[in-house]
């Protein structure tokens, strides 16, 4: 009965540990990953523009491991600030039968020109 159970709870192991490496990089990817490519990007408009910020995100996601595929930007002005929108949507498939489907959407805002 000790073989067993010592059988079971390696097994169990193994299972976390692959499910864990199959879903962590999605979510750290969708939550770190775009919130400091969306702050950092918002920060610097002020001083070099839309077509920068808007290169700077596609270069940085791609960075991250994010391809162009499977994510999404916006680059808005309104009014005094500049608002940043990322969607990144992933899937991650378990054993070749199930497969998992997440989405991430992150906005953030900064500001549109400098202020002296």
């Amino acid at each position: 009965m000790k073989s067993l159970s010592s059988i079971f709870w390696i097994l169990l192991l193994a299972l976390i540990f692959y499910v864990g490496f199959k879903i962590v990089p999605i979510y750290y990817r969708g939550i770190f990953g775009l919130r400091g490519v969306c702050q950092e990007n918002a920060d610097v408009y002020h001083k070099y523009g839309q077509i920068y910020v808007q290169n700077g995100v596609a270069e940085m996601l791609q960075n991250i491991g994010i391809p162009k595929e499977k994510s999404q930007f916006s680059v808005k002005e309104q009014g005094d600030k500049i608002v940043i929108y990322i969607t990144y949507r992933d899937s991650a498939t378990f054993f070749d039968r199930y497969t998992r489907d997440f989405e991430f959407d992150y906005e953030c805002e900064g500001v549109r020109k400098a202020v002296y």
